[in-house]
């Protein structure tokens, strides 16, 4: 009798307990979710800080809370269920009563993005996990990865073909921001264009003298296309992330320098995803900024067929160093870029395939390559030799 009357009890107990915590259990309980910075570039290491606090004397005797972000993001020393696109992450707290808990996670950004966590999952319980309550919380936490620079050198090399297939290597990608000499510092002018070799040699402080930025401006053209028909995403991504990157880094030479820079594509963002790019001219840290959001947040699928997107705005660049970064080339095109030079522009091409076939490049461009292109172009053209030879 005694047993079953105990048996009774602690039934009774449970039943209360189960009854009290998932009444009580999300009452008077705050949660935050946000990122360390709202702005990182590809390759930085950031935290998610996750903020719990219970305002009740009642303990939280577990509190389960569920992230879906990026897979693009990744949890330093954290087990975590990737799909595709997303990752889904599950922390744990353990709250006193009036008790806060901040727990940080640190992340990596892998890749470029707009990346988002909007709404998390809370879920808690009794003592035994029997009775679970769970809730959606909006957290509204958000993060721009901008896309990594690169050394342009390491990456491309310039091409001029002399009688069919000599290849004449050379440097030239700073060209449209060349320095034209050096002269005395002047109290107007930036620090940043100090020529210091030159300062050390006379005694005097020296600065570069640069022609381009009094007479031109920048415009880059960014084809999202990874081939020539190509209706929907980007089949070879790749090639498109590193003409972002590449994009990125003449943004970031041109703001060093003082250049007024455009930026078109025939992309679209994420957020206007039917709206393709063509900005306006300007200068200026926050004008890059937005350039790089922009970079940051494509989307790798075309809204327009490239040619037809040249067609319609290249009667609106004149008097610019044109930048195209593509990974084809079509007569069409060529075609369009000469009539850009017609209207006092210069143009210059940097491909980002690797396989592209280098013999059928037009000659009368500037092109700039892939050094494994141009790797492979030399090999193929030393084997012709040797095979002759023997």
């Amino acid at each position: 009798m005694e047993v079953l009357a105990l048996a009774l009890i602690v039934l009774v107990m449970i039943f209360i307990q189960s009854v009290i915590f998932k009444r009580f259990g999300f009452k008077k309980v705050e949660y935050k979710c946000e990122f360390s910075t709202g702005e990182a570039n590809e390759g930085d290491e950031i935290y998610l800080i996750e903020t719990v606090y219970n305002g009740k004397l009642l303990p939280v005797p577990w509190l389960k809370v569920e992230l879906n972000t990026s897979r693009w993001l990744d949890f330093a020393e954290t087990r975590s269920v990737l799909t595709p696109e997303n990752r889904y992450v599950t922390s744990s707290f353990f709250l006193k009563g009036h008790q806060q808990v901040i727990r940080k996670w640190k992340l990596k950004c892998i890749k470029r993005g707009l990346f988002q966590i909007k709404r998390v999952s809370l879920v808690t319980g009794d003592l035994l996990g029997n009775a679970t309550n769970s809730v959606g919380k909006d957290v509204n936490a958000q993060l721009m990865v901008y896309p990594q620079t690169i050394e342009l050198d390491k990456f491309f090399a310039p091409v001029n073909y002399l009688h069919g297939d000599i290849i004449v290597k050379r440097w030239i990608i700073e060209d449209p921001f060349i320095v034209a000499g050096v002269r005395e510092y002047s109290p107007n002018d930036p620090l940043n264009k100090i020529h210091w070799n030159s300062t050390a040699r006379t005694g005097r402080l020296m600065v570069r003298q640069e022609d381009y930025t009094s007479q031109h401006g920048l415009t880059v053209y960014l084809n999202i296309q990874s081939i020539e028909n190509e209706y929907f995403s980007s089949v070879f991504k790749d090639y498109i992330e590193l003409g972002i990157k590449t994009a990125a880094t003449i943004f970031d030479i041109a703001m060093r320098n003082g250049i007024p820079v455009r930026f078109a594509t025939n992309g679209a963002t994420v957020d206007n995803p039917r709206q393709m790019i063509f900005t306006n001219e300007a200068s200026g840290p926050s004008h890059i900024r937005s350039l790089l959001s922009i970079l940051a947040k494509l989307e790798l699928k075309r809204i327009k067929d490239f040619e037809d997107f040249l067609k319609d705005t290249h009667i609106s660049v004149t008097n610019a160093d044109v930048v195209l970064i593509t990974s084809y080339l079509t007569e069409p095109i060529c075609n369009i870029l000469r009539k850009m030079r017609m209207y006092n522009n210069n143009v210059r091409i940097l491909i980002t395939n690797e396989n592209i076939n280098t013999s059928a490049l037009p000659e009368d461009f500037e092109m700039y390559i892939l050094r494994g292109a141009l790797n492979k172009e030399l090999k193929e053209a030393f084997n012709k030799l040797k095979l002759g030879t023997d």
